[in-house]
């Protein structure tokens, strides 16, 4: 590896370093706790927005089948085929 490089990732490894210990200091004062329970909420919102859509979608490409939409069948019995002794 170049100098260049090589300063390159030591600088990334500080940065990543620091902001994990930024974010362990966070969780430890509960200030971390605070703000996931503030945006969980909107987080919630969104994915559900999305799983949405994307459902939408695959029922209209064919993909996805709702088992609503399949036709009501009543449950048959199978027949077993009667083994002939030889």
């Amino acid at each position: 590896m170049t100098p260049e490089e090589q300063e390159e990732l030591r600088k990334r490894e500080e940065r990543k370093d620091r902001l994990h210990q930024n974010y362990l200091r966070r969780k430890a004062n509960g200030k971390q706790k605070e703000y996931e329970d503030k945006i969980k909420a909107a987080k919630k919102a969104e994915m559900d927005m999305k799983k949405n859509t994307l459902r939408a979608e695959d029922i209209q490409k064919g993909v996805f089948v709702p088992v609503s939409h399949l036709p009501k069948n009543e449950p048959t019995r199978a027949v077993l085929p009667v083994a002939v002794n030889q």
